[in-house]
C-alpha cells in the first residue's frame, strides 16, 4: 500500500502517541521491514518516523488487532494489485469466521455444563441377540481412535459393497473395552452384520457377537457431546439397574455409502445384567 505524503518527522515517541503503538512493536516491525522508520540517526540510533507514516502504522495495528498474521500484513502492504489485497482479507475473514464457530460451539458446550448431567427418560432396555459380523479390530490409544475408526470404517464398508454390489449404507457398530475409558488404551472393534454365505477378504475377521443385554441411548449425531450422553446413562443404569462389565457397545445410524462417517444418531448400548429369562 502506498504511504502516505512525506510531513515532518517526529520522534519515535510522539510517534507512538499518534499510532498506538508501542516502542517494541516500531523496532519489531521495523526488524521485520514492514514498517521502517523515515530515518534512523546513525551516531544516536534513535529512530525517526515521518507524519505521512502513520496511516500505514495505523493498517498495521488494525489488522494485527484482528489476528492477521505478520506474513499476511506484510503481503498486503507490499502489493499494489486490488485483487490480492482483495483475496488476503477475505481469506483472513474466512479465517475468523471459521473461529468464531468454533467459539460459539465451545460455549454452546460450556452452558451444557452449567446443567447438571440428570437421568435420561427416553432409556431402552433391549436384548440384542447373538449377531454375525464382519470385524476390523485393534488395541488403540485414545488419542489416536479418530484416524483408526475412519480408516476401519472405510475398510469394512469397502469390503460389504465389494461382496454385495450393493450401494446401500449399512448400520455400523463400535465395541470399546473399558480400558479404553480407564487407561486411554485398550481394545476397539468396528462390526458390520455379515453379508450372507460370503467370506470376507483380507484384513476383515468374520465373528460372532454373543446375545447381550443392553440399555440403551440414542445420542443426536456423532461423537461431539456424547461424554454427556454417556454421563446420563451412566446414571440412569447405576441408579435403576445393575452394570455389566463387559464392552460397551455402539450402533451409528443415518450414514451414507458417499458419508459413511456422518451419522444422525450414535445407539449407546451400555451391558446390564439380564433383564429377561434365558430361553431353554
Amino acid at each position: 500500500m502506498e504511504e502516505g505524503a512525506m510531513g515532518a518527522q517526529v520522534s519515535i515517541g510522539d510517534f507512538a502517541l499518534m499510532t498506538g503503538l508501542s516502542r517494541k512493536a516500531l523496532r519489531h516491525y521495523h526488524d521485520i521491514g514492514i514498517l521502517e522508520p523515515a530515518h534512523v540517526d546513525p551516531g544516536t540510533g534513535y529512530r525517526f518516523y515521518d507524519t505521512g507514516q502513520v496511516d500505514h502504522a495505523h493498517i498495521i495495528r488494525r489488522f494485527r488487532s484482528l489476528g492477521m498474521s505478520i506474513p499476511d500484513i506484510k503481503a498486503l502492504l507490499s502489493t499494489d494489485d486490488a485483487g490480492a489485497r482483495t483475496a488476503i482479507i477475505t481469506t483472513h475473514l474466512e479465517q475468523m469466521e471459521a473461529a468464531l464457530a468454533q467459539t460459539r460451539d465451545t460455549v454452546g458446550a460450556l452452558r451444557e455444563l452449567l446443567a447438571p448431567a440428570s437421568p435420561p427418560a427416553d432409556v431402552t432396555l433391549r436384548h440384542e441377540p447373538a449377531l454375525a459380523v464382519w470385524s476390523v479390530g485393534a488395541t488403540v490409544d485414545v488419542f489416536g481412535i479418530d484416524d483408526w475408526f475412519a480408516a476401519a470404517l472405510r475398510t469394512l464398508h469397502r469390503a460389504v459393497a465389494a461382496a454385495t454390489g450393493a450401494p446401500d449404507a449399512v448400520v455400523s457398530g463400535g465395541l470399546y473395552e473399558r480400558a479404553l475409558f480407564l487407561e486411554q488404551h485398550g481394545r476397539a472393534l468396528l462390526f458390520v452384520p455379515a453379508p450372507p454365505s460370503v467370506e470376507p477378504p483380507e484384513g476383515v475377521r468374520a465373528e460372532v457377537l454373543p446375545r447381550t443385554e443392553f440399555a440403551v441411548l440414542t445420542h443426536p449425531g456423532g461423537h461431539d457431546g456424547i461424554d454427556r450422553s454417556y454421563a446420563a446413562l451412566g446414571i440412569y443404569v447405576n441408579e435403576h439397574l445393575i452394570s455389566g462389565q463387559g464392552p460397551i457397545r455402539e450402533h451409528y445410524l443415518g450414514g451414507t455409502p458417499t458419508d459413511p462417517a456422518r451419522f444422525t444418531a450414535t445407539e449407546i448400548c451400555w451391558p446390564i445384567f439380564g433383564t429377561t429369562a434365558p430361553s431353554v
